[in-house]
């Protein structure tokens, strides 16, 4: 009977939660909107529309670590060079705030620094760098325009400063900014307030590179450059935040001598890197990283056409590729094992898209109860001389609760003994249900917690019984399905001889409110 139960309760369990949204950037010639919003899941890669904003030649974002500020670069012409801002409003979707001149034309990069709240936007067509400063995310007219000089070796590309690309020290002190026109990488100190000091040291690449996009690892230790013009990966290693190039490889092997490599990204546990080629040839290189930080190439993968950013998706399962002259978003899933992508023929339509960034979606904790078909109710009596709830300010203390089975009675038994992992699992998530409805009784909307804090778990265990924690997966998985992000908890699974009324599970756990 209970392994009927168990069954059911974990059927609960959504094969394919769209969890998460991707921000598509896109040019806008052909009258789309410029901003697009797509929910997907991380399990299968499968999207859908959610949403569009109005942002002329919207060719790059940048999204707060909060997730509650999205900026945006305008790579309009005439004068209307802009970034601008938006804010995450009750319904949970971005909604415009504000908007500045960059005053230097043609911007295509913009980062967001948490510490200072400093916007650095580059621009490509003015050979600069413009810092703006934030308040709430409102945008301050423009603070510094440093405007570079010099050229270098191509005849057609690199007659000027191109500025494409600003990135943070790995402390957070410095601001690199790459220059496709002058093959440098400048170097600027940053100040307490954001600005930056306009005398820079700089990093000088082999002639005719033409750096593009630069990234660090998270350790900090290495350095890896795309150079759009010689289609080339360049290793650094980082010391003192002074680039060191220790190794260059051949990501475009084409045999045209007009390259066009565009972004670079590690993947989330930095054993990959992948670069893409948008001009010469239409594809993916992938890089096996080594112990030292070095490369080894693995193989190229043809992709639809002109890719430009392209991006792992949070988990590293799939890589989602933008793909301008084709009008899609392809997504590959990714073989960690062997580097491989796959294909899942999954395409997001998009006109020219150009920027992806990926954001966890904001869950509506009251409507993934209805869609789990869970069945919420009135919390039943405490057992001895306690309270169930207490809200202490914008905490809550849950008391221990077991799993009652919706028609009466408990779950009971010994894990290892008269129960096994997946029932224990099913009577965890139960006690969730049940924690679930006495907190809704006491603060009305579930939408108000903003996060799960701690959680302690007790499991009637055999005394040679060691897989509590997975026991209590039934438990956070259930937290993580209806609250996303903001489930997940602090935690203790611990074995114990026995529980009351020999039921399997027992668990309390502490709430914050917004």
């Amino acid at each position: 009977m209970f392994l009927t139960i168990a069954l059911s309760l974990l059927s609960f369990v959504p094969a394919d939660s769209l969890t998460h949204q991707l921000v598509v950037g896109s040019y806008t010639q052909t009258g789309n909107p410029g901003i697009e919003v797509f929910d997907i899941s991380l399990q299968s890669g499968k999207s859908r529309k959610a949403y569009d904003l109005q942002a002329p030649a919207a060719s790059f974002q940048h999204i707060s670590a909060d997730g509650q500020y999205l900026f945006s670069v305008t790579e309009e012409a005439g004068g209307k060079s802009a970034v601008s801002s938006f804010v995450k409003n009750a319904r949970g979707q971005f909604e415009k705030l504000s908007s500045s001149l960059t005053v230097s034309p043609g911007p295509c990069y913009v980062l967001y620094r948490e510490a200072s709240k400093t916007l650095y936007v580059a621009n490509y067509s003015g050979g600069s760098l413009s810092v703006f400063k934030t308040f709430e995310g409102r945008i301050s007219p423009v603070s510094q325009v440093i405007q570079y000089t010099g050229s270098s070796v191509h005849p057609s590309r690199q007659k000027q400063p191109h500025a494409h690309m600003a990135i943070l020290s790995p402390d957070q002190n410095y601001l690199y900014v790459n220059d496709l026109g002058t093959d440098k990488i400048y170097q600027h100190k940053i100040f307490a307030d954001g600005t930056v000091e306009e005398k820079f040291t700089a990093t000088t690449v082999p002639a005719g590179q033409g750096p593009r996009h630069l990234i660090f690892n998270k350790a900090g230790s290495n350095a890896y450059l795309i150079t759009e013009l010689k289609g080339q990966v360049d290793v650094f290693k980082v010391s003192n935040n002074q680039l060191n190039l220790v190794q260059t490889l051949d990501a475009d092997t084409a045999k045209s001598p007009d390259k066009g490599s565009a972004d670079i990204h590690l993947s989330p546990n930095e054993k990959w890197l992948i670069s893409s080629n948008r001009i010469s040839s239409n594809e993916l290189t992938i890089f096996a990283v080594q112990a030292d930080g070095l490369l080894k190439k693995v193989k190229h993968l043809t992709v639809a056409r002109k890719p430009r950013n392209f991006n792992f998706d949070p988990t590293g399962h799939f890589v989602y590729v933008a793909s301008q002259d084709d009008h899609k978003v392809e997504v590959y899933s990714f073989n960690d094992k062997t580097g491989e992508l796959t294909n899942t023929h999954q395409d997001i339509m998009v006109q020219a898209p150009v920027s992806l960034h990926f954001i966890e979606k904001e869950i509506d904790a009251e409507a993934q109860i209805k869609t789990l078909n869970i069945g919420l109710k009135a919390p039943t009596t405490p057992m001895a001389n306690y309270i169930k709830c207490v809200i202490s300010g914008n905490m809550v203390y849950l008391s221990g609760h077991i799993p009652d089975k919706p028609e009466g009675g408990q779950v009971v038994g010994k894990l290892g003994k008269e129960l096994s992992v997946e029932q224990g699992q099913a009577a965890a998530r139960l006690v969730g249900i049940n924690l679930l409805s006495t907190l809704k009784a006491n603060i009305g909307d579930l939408n108000r917690v903003k996060r799960i804090v701690k959680v302690n778990g007790f499991v009637n265990s055999e005394s040679n019984f060691t897989q509590q924690p997975a026991v209590m997966n039934g438990f956070s998985n259930l937290m993580v399905e209806i609250f996303g992000e903001r489930g997940r908890h602090t935690r203790s699974a611990i074995g114990v001889n026995v529980l009351p009324n020999n039921v399997a599970v027992e668990i309390d756990m502490v709430i914050e409110l917004k």
